[in-house]
């Protein structure tokens, strides 16, 4: 059988397994009623019924007289919300690694074959094995505060995976970059000698720039992967961070009416902006503005960097590391892209500015996130005052001498709340408590009038993995435990805020972050008809049972692209 045969098959198939049953058929009209519907919207917060007609809500209220429709949902007294708009997913990355292998979790043998066996199940004959990111939580387990810290080293060996791999080249990757295992079928096609399959440095460098493109087939099957696990959790929006073929594929998928999250596009690129300007994909600055593209696809936001991760070590901080050794005592963190050369960085990010295009750039140290504050100045006095809405991506350490400087600017903190849950494990043994004052600091940003806009970071990057579950990102924020409750009174508890300011920014705040609050992030006549339905009722059910509670309907536009069993 071919390659493309059985991408067929697996296509196929995943959408007949999937929960999402009542993705082929629309309806003019839709009704849900007997539920309790949190609107988001303040002047009219609750109501037991919404009216939908022609993808848009028409009207909502409470009791038994609601309108009758085309198709109608007994909600069972269960909790209506938004749809959730998540605000930093990188969905290529996602769809690969769902389709593809996770390896955070491996440090031995036995979990690591498995999971290459049940991946080669997954990938027709001929498809590569790539990434991984094996030993991710080596040092601690998954939930982890920090107090359990394992200093361990488990290396894997072709010898482990070659017998059943004979048709699948494997190249897979520690999650800090140092190492990577390739298994013999790829060592022949690479032309490397190596008895245990271990490559570093320059080699491995070498050997992952050789490693043949994906199909577009393979894409295709990864998007409906990840389609498939965004509306399991009730996603109705994300804002895309991926290579721009994927635009594509978005295209292909809602010419065939199987687009079923909408999408918001930002090439991850500074050097895409001349690009962007040539396509059209900037912000509309009428008197609303608004971003091109439709309902479904829209555009007009740019990503990039100035600094690295906490994982590895390279976010840029004013003061060295904690936890530096001998050798790198003075560390503080490095700069990325093209803001290596900083003065070259602005006049890329003034153009970009000037062409009509929203910023969103990833900040992660106190040094990084203050520069950028200097970028909005410059700003400012070079283009002029105005709504720029401007995105620092992930905030997430802020020096104390700095939060003044939000008030008055609009700025818009696109943060991921689960970062909290799992970075705990690290954060005070690198940076140190006093700094970690200023670290997901959600309630003085909102305090101080920063509009907040969360999101998940799904999948993650390669020393961590982020679920596209919301209700993680709920947890998180509200109570700042890991996934095991600790610690018990939360990490700085003074930075929790309440289950509404996190929905919220879930949803209209995350709508306001891409000028989408017109049509996105409430639950009220004219806005599009994007609701998610769970099945626990979070105003009145203790945190930690959101991390089980389920998703039973998730609506995008009027129409039901997922149900649950």
């Amino acid at each position: 059988m071919n390659s493309y045969l059985r991408f067929s098959i697996l296509i196929c198939l995943s959408v007949l397994l999937s929960c999402s049953s009542e993705t082929n058929e629309a309806v003019k009209s839709l009704t849900l009623h007997n539920g309790k519907i949190w609107t988001g919207d303040e002047s009219n917060p609750w109501a037991e019924w919404v009216y939908i007609e022609n993808h848009k809500i028409v009207k909502l209220g409470s009791g038994s007289n609601f309108p009758a429709a085309d198709q109608q949902i007994d909600l069972k007294k269960k909790l209506a919300v938004p749809g959730f708009n998540d605000s930093h997913v990188h969905f290529a990355s996602a769809g690969s690694l769902l389709l593809g292998i996770n390896l955070l979790d491996v440090n031995g043998d036995e979990s690591f074959i498995q999971k290459v066996k049940e991946t080669t199940q997954r990938l027709p004959q001929g498809s590569w094995i790539t990434r991984g990111d094996w030993g991710a939580y080596e040092a601690w387990n998954l939930g982890s505060e920090g107090s359990d810290t394992k200093k361990a080293a488990w290396q894997p060996n072709k010898n482990l995976i070659d017998d059943i791999t004979p048709d699948h080249p494997v190249l897979v990757t520690k999650y800090d970059r140092s190492e990577g295992l390739a298994n013999q079928l790829a060592l022949d096609y690479l032309g490397i000698n190596s008895d245990d399959g271990i490559l570093t440095g320059a080699t491995l460098s070498a050997a992952l720039r050789e490693i043949p493109e994906s199909s577009f087939e393979r894409k295709l099957a990864e998007a409906k992967r990840a389609l498939e696990e965004t509306v399991k959790w009730g996603v109705t929006t994300v804002q895309d961070m991926s290579p721009l073929d994927r635009v594509d594929i978005y295209n292909y998928l809602l010419d065939r009416d199987s687009l079923s999250t909408r999408i918001n596009f930002s090439p991850s690129r500074l050097s895409e902006k001349d690009n962007m300007m040539a396509k059209g994909w900037v912000i509309d600055w009428g008197e609303n503005p608004s971003p091109s593209g439709n309902d479904y696809i829209s555009f007009g936001t740019i990503k990039s960097h100035i600094d690295g991760i906490m994982g590895g070590r390279t976010a840029r901080f004013y003061e060295p590391y904690e936890d530096n050794d001998s050798e790198n005592v003075q560390w503080r963190g490095g700069w990325r892209e093209f803001s290596q050369n900083l003065p070259q960085f602005k006049k890329m990010l003034i153009q970009a500015d000037s062409g009509g295009i929203q910023l969103r750039v990833h900040a992660i140290g106190d040094e990084a996130n203050s520069i950028l504050l200097d970028v909005l100045d410059t700003l400012d006095q070079v283009n002029g005052p105005k709504d720029r809405r401007f995105r620092l991506v992930h905030a997430q350490v802020i020096s104390e001498r700095d939060f003044g400087r939000f008030q008055g600017r609009n700025i818009i903190a696109e943060v991921q709340p689960y970062h909290v849950t799992d970075d705990m494990r690290w954060m005070e043994e690198r940076i140190g408590y006093e700094r970690c004052k200023g670290a997901y600091a959600f309630k003085t940003l909102q305090d101080i009038g920063c509009m907040l806009a969360f999101g998940s970071d799904w999948p993650g990057t390669n020393a961590s993995y982020y679920p596209i579950n919301p209700l993680y990102g709920l947890y998180a924020a509200v109570t700042r435990q890991t996934i095991n409750g600790q610690p018990e009174a939360g990490w700085f508890p003074e930075q929790r805020i309440a289950l509404e300011d996190a929905l919220k920014a879930y949803t209209w705040g995350s709508a306001f972050a891409t000028f989408e609050e017109d049509v996105k992030g409430t639950i009220a006549p004219g806005m599009l008809a994007d609701i998610a339905v769970i099945d626990t009722d979070l105003f009145n059910t203790a945190p930690s049972e959101w991390l089980e509670a389920k998703f039973n309907y998730t609506i995008v536009g009027g129409k039901v692209v997922y149900q649950s069993n």
